[in-house]
């Protein structure tokens, strides 16, 4: 009787130990999906860009948007989700073209897929945006949603932009250098035989400017080439390009030039040009404090009549550069 009045204590033992195993393992659960959570929330939160979940439609819902999205666009989450159907017209108005075509070829494809645009945030602020897309899809192989993440990579293109402009800039007077003039002569001459035209190259070296270096110092020598620089620009039409040769030298492009008979027209353009840099040169150059008289001996090639390459319409321009700087007696 008595072992028989025990076994509901048993069983109820068994079950309050079951019940409490139970509450530990709940338990357990519970601090691994808190755990979880809090570290998902650290990554999106300290994750320097902002990961979204969008309806694959082109006019589809943003479902989901990270805190930071507010870093990197400038909206808050809920303003994001709320904008979603006008976030063409956050796009900057020359990349929405562009990216509504590739967002839809994704869409098409469903392939992985990265581009950069630009995003204009309500302060009006351009920053620069690279968009990396993947689809997710359900077990039927339906497309799902899709899954992306947006990097602010504005710092990279300034400084991708300052390296290009470095590489066709001459540092000290800003003007294009020797290698976007090479460039640019090769697609006018191009262009030029296409069409039946001229291209004038002129070639302009300053008179005694070591002379102006020994006298007022290498400082004012450099702000002598930037005016000089300033003023041949100033002096040549608004198609034309100047640029920094080496030194004191200087070389300048006419392109789309009508030849006339035998060059007369195009060889017109050039006198009036050369005539405007004479001018240019005949009044000093007020030089931190100091007043600064310079000359420049200049000469042109025309093509085809001087030359048929880069190579020959430079050569020859120096050479009658040389000309007039012996025949005026400016000659080192």
């Amino acid at each position: 009787m008595d072992a028989l009045s025990s076994a509901p204590d048993v069983a109820s033992e068994d079950l309050r130990s079951a019940l409490e195993r139970c509450r530990v393992q709940l338990a357990a659960v519970e601090a691994r999906l808190f755990d979880s959570e809090a570290k998902y929330t650290a990554l999106l939160e300290d994750l320097p860009a902002a990961i979204y979940i969008d309806e694959p439609d082109p006019n589809g819902k943003t479902l989901f948007i990270s805190p930071n999205v507010e870093r990197v666009l400038g909206v808050t989450p809920e303003q994001y989700i709320a904008g979603a159907a006008e976030w063409d017209e956050m796009v900057h108005p020359d990349d929405r073209a562009r990216l509504r075509a590739e967002y839809e070829a994704f869409l098409e494809s469903g392939e992985f897929a990265t581009g950069d645009y630009r995003y204009v945030r309500p302060d009006g602020t351009v920053v620069w945006i690279q968009d990396r897309s993947h689809m997710v899809y359900g077990v039927d192989g339906e497309k799902k949603f899709v899954q992306g993440v947006m990097f602010d990579i504005t710092e990279q293109k300034e400084l991708e932009s300052r390296l290009a402009h470095m590489a066709y800039h001459d540092a000290l007077t800003g003007l294009p250098n020797r290698s976007m003039f090479g460039e640019h002569l090769e697609l006018s001459l191009a262009r030029a035989e296409r069409r039946g035209l001229s291209v004038a190259v002129l070639f302009v070296d300053l008179d005694d400017f070591k002379g102006v270096n020994d006298r007022f110092g290498h400082t004012i020598g450099d702000e002598l080439l930037k005016e000089v620089g300033a003023r041949l620009v100033r002096a040549t039409r608004a198609t034309d390009l100047v640029a920094r040769q080496s030194g004191d030298e200087f070389l300048i492009l006419m392109a789309d030039l009508e030849a006339g008979d035998d060059g007369a027209t195009a060889l017109e353009a050039v006198q009036i040009v050369l005539d405007r840099i004479a001018q240019a040169f005949a009044h000093p150059a007020l030089l931190s404090g100091h007043e600064v008289m310079s000359s420049a001996s200049a000469g042109h090639a025309i093509y085809p009549y001087d030359g048929r390459s880069e190579r020959d319409l430079v050569r020859q321009a120096d050479a009658k550069m040389y000309g007039s700087k012996r025949r005026s007696g400016s000659a080192a």
